[in-house]
């Protein structure tokens, strides 16, 4: 069973906390995973801008444990949520594509592109986006320091509605997030059913 949690922290005392980008956070939320040193990440998160506050969505395969910053609330994820036929939906994403010559990563940016890339996921995720509800944000960059590099992501935001097709693929979409750089903050399918549609 997934667990969602929902963080609250000021934007003051994340920054006392040195939390100035996506992996900063991605670190400091594996802490709330104590004892699994070495073992792959089995998390997806979200970072919003709440106004003085960051709001962080946190959706695991286990409870996490709060530490002593910011303010936590979480709850089990019904397996019987994930049976609605349609339902709302925002995704930050990481869109890219690899080059042919290369095979480097590349964002993807542009309308017309960014709504090529999310059909093809969602297709491959088992579902089907009604055309007229979908909503594709502005691409942003998020930049970002590991291993003492500095790097950089192409943000997008989606929202629209969703129809399921292939219940086992879109369990599988949400469980493990859609896209690349999800260590980083991308890729968590935030749902709402929608009833009666």
């Amino acid at each position: 069973m997934k667990h969602l949690t929902r963080i609250m922290l000021g934007k003051s005392q994340a920054a006392a906390l040195q939390l100035a980008d996506a992996y900063a956070w991605h670190r400091k939320l594996w802490q709330a995973f104590p004892g699994r040193d070495g073992q792959a990440r089995d998390f997806l998160f979200r970072i919003d801008d709440a106004g003085r506050d960051f709001r962080v969505y946190l959706l695991s395969d286990t409870p996490p444990t709060p530490p002593l910053w910011g303010h936590w609330q979480g709850k089990p994820v019904a397996p019987s949520f994930l049976g609605h036929r349609q339902y709302r939906f925002q995704l930050r994403a990481n869109p890219t594509m690899r080059r042919a010559s290369d095979g480097r990563r590349l964002g993807v940016y542009g309308e017309d592109p960014l709504r090529q890339w999310i059909s093809r996921k969602s297709r491959h995720h088992g579902f089907a986006i009604h055309p007229e509800s979908l909503v594709v944000g502005a691409p942003t960059d998020e930049f970002f320091h590991k291993n003492g590099r500095r790097g950089k992501h192409v943000s997008v935001e989606f929202q629209g509605v969703l129809a399921v097709e292939r219940q086992e693929a879109f369990a599988e979409a949400f469980s493990r997030g859609i896209g690349a750089a999800k260590a980083f903050g991308f890729g968590l399918l935030m749902l709402r059913p929608v009833i009666g549609r």
